[in-house]
């Protein structure tokens, strides 16, 4: 017996979304600890190279004042306040350093898609096939050059050397 079902469209909840809209800026003002006091375990492990956040006490932040939240668990034995408040500046100088070559490497990509794009749009508008060749890209500056009429030609004995 085989069971045959009619096939129902999707109810998305959110709307489809542009994965190109734009490149999210983060809103805290410390990057050692995100504004939270807990220092991120990405950036403790360039400390700690064995610190496991299942198991390890929790580096507070000193960088910032956003770890007076977490003192009332001191008495628990649960934090760890052995990270000096330049270790922590290092450690958010690091972190914005990383997410400028994080913003820089996104902006790379949208060009040369935006490059690419435009790249196609103008070969599909093009009536050459090809791209020039060297002499044929020097050939038709030297004739722009000349149909403007408004650049004077610079002699070889006359340029500057």
């Amino acid at each position: 017996m085989e069971f045959e079902f009619e096939p129902l469209e999707a109810l998305p909840v959110r709307p489809k979304e542009e994965v190109d809209q734009e490149i999210w800026q983060p809103c805290w003002n410390c990057f050692c600890c995100q504004d939270t006091g807990k220092i991120q375990p990405d950036l403790v492990r360039h400390i700690i190279p064995s610190y496991n956040y299942d198991r390890d006490r929790i580096p507070m932040c000193q960088n910032c004042n956003c770890g007076h939240s977490w003192l009332h668990l001191d008495g628990f034995g649960v934090i760890d306040q052995r990270l000096s408040p330049q270790i922590c500046k290092k450690l958010d100088a690091f972190a914005r350093e990383d997410w400028r070559r994080t913003t820089q490497a996104w902006f790379e990509m949208a060009k040369k898609r935006i490059e690419q794009g435009t790249t196609e749009i103008a070969q599909g508008y093009n009536l050459r096939r090809r791209d020039r060749i060297q002499a044929e890209f020097i050939l038709s500056q030297e004739l722009h050059r000349k149909a403007r009429g408004d650049w004077k030609e610079i002699k070889e004995e006359d340029a500057p050397m």
